[in-house]
């Protein structure tokens, strides 16, 4: 699941809709901060790790690869 932050969400708008996806079955839930450059990746087994601008997303689920952050912006 990819979630792309706009003005109008809030935090406990995006929180709820992460729980609600990652106890639905989603593997991994995105958060794609355009302002920050930054992608937050979360997973079921409650790891979070923030991602910026400069660094590789690690592409596990496809079991092999990585995303830039730069390239998800640009």
């Amino acid at each position: 699941m990819i979630e792309v932050l706009s003005p109008s969400n809030t935090a406990a708008e995006i929180n709820e809709k992460e729980k609600l996806c990652l106890e639905n079955g989603a593997k991994e839930f995105w958060v794609l901060d355009a302002d920050l450059r930054q992608v937050k990746v979360s997973t079921p087994d409650g790891i979070t790790t923030t991602y910026r601008s400069g660094q590789e997303i690690p592409l596990r689920l496809f079991g092999a690869g990585a995303l830039k952050v730069d390239d998800i912006f640009d």
